[in-house]
């Protein structure tokens, strides 16, 4: 016989659509109830979604089949934010810091230099606005610590909360600064879950109103934790001219928009190279544009192919700090101001 116990055992079998999170750990179960013999889920949506509600209605129809049990009936709802809310159980245990605005850079694939986007918007940000903070949130690659030149450990607080390492005049916090430079990162699930919750709830933000999150590439579990965990202020998507990352830009913007978090823009980095007065296109160019207008969200800028991108990167000099006059610190800038604008 059916008990609400094991129909959630049976509904962690099904998947949010387009992720491999399951639906309960994504919060999105509101209830199950029994009524005249049948079996009732609530199901609360982050936006509203026919596909989505079909997708998940399916999915678990064909568990319960497989179970050997009747289908169940759907209640579908959706969410609707109050107070800085997620649309998720857990973030009503979450003690979110003070901080007012939270901007997730994310790219589709990996190699497109979402990273150096993200660590150098944040110096340019922090050249107009006091108060800005960084985290790296891509905890299976890491890349702040090596692209600030950070080789301290963090310290912490009486009450045992991690205080963020400052530096370019911004508070960073990174799953780097606790790992050896051999270790490596193998977390799934509940554990990537828990430490994008530990970083946003047991680090010491206060003073930061502007948060940077530089997220992992693609779309997986990282991102649904973070959206579960904070109420994202919006997202912008970095990209390559070359047609295979064009491709994972389309995942990108949906993961966003399917999660209702605002899509602010799409970068184009690598957009070109400059040989004196001669402009070559290495990997092509205007495909970020031109995907930007196909999904009718913001082109942000290009940002060209720089070596001093590459030297500041290794050297923990990122280029707008170290050359803030420079073309390319002034295309990072003035994107920086766009968002700004937006966010």
């Amino acid at each position: 016989m059916l008990d609400k116990e094991k129909v959630l055992t049976i509904l962690k079998d099904v998947n949010f659509p387009g992720f491999t999170r399951d639906i309960v750990s994504f919060g999105i179960i509101k209830n199950v109830d029994f009524i005249e013999k049948k079996t009732v889920i609530y199901i609360e949506l982050p936006k509203e979604d026919e596909e989505v509600a079909k997708k998940i209605a399916v999915a678990i129809n064909n568990a319960f089949s497989r179970e050997g049990y009747d289908l169940p009936q759907f209640e579908f709802s959706v969410f609707k934010k109050a107070n800085g809310q997620t649309p998720s159980d857990n973030s009503q245990n979450i003690k979110l810091p003070k901080i007012d605005k939270y901007l997730a850079v994310a790219s589709g694939k990996g190699g497109v230099g979402k990273s150096t986007v993200a660590i150098n918007l944040a110096i340019a940000f922090s050249k107009k606005i006091k108060n800005i903070g960084l985290m790296d949130a891509d905890i299976w690659g890491p890349s702040i610590p090596m692209m600030c030149g950070i080789n301290t450990k963090p310290m912490a607080t009486k009450d045992e909360k991690i205080i963020p390492i400052e530096k370019f005049n911004i508070k960073m916090m990174s799953i780097g600064f606790l790992l050896g430079e051999e270790d490596t990162v193998i977390w799934r699930g509940p554990m990537v879950h828990g430490a994008i919750k530990q970083f946003i709830e047991d680090v010491e933000w206060e003073g930061v109103d502007n948060l940077v999150v530089d997220l992992p590439p693609g779309t997986g579990d990282a991102h649904l934790s973070l959206i579960q965990t904070v109420p994202l202020s919006g997202g912008v998507i970095v990209t390559t001219p070359q047609d295979v990352a064009l491709l994972d830009v389309k995942r990108g913007i949906q993961m966003f928009k399917k999660l209702d978090v605002p899509v602010l823009g799409i970068i184009e980095n690598m957009s070109y190279l400059q040989d004196g007065d001669k402009i070559i296109d290495i990997f092509g160019r205007g495909g970020g544009k031109a995907i930007a207008e196909k999904f009718e969200v913001p082109f942000l800028g290009e940002i060209p192919i720089d070596p001093e991108i590459r030297k500041g990167g290794d050297s923990g000099q990122p280029i707008v700090y170290a050359d803030p006059e420079s073309k390319t610190s002034k295309a990072f800038t003035k994107i920086a101001e766009t968002i700004m604008e937006n966010l």
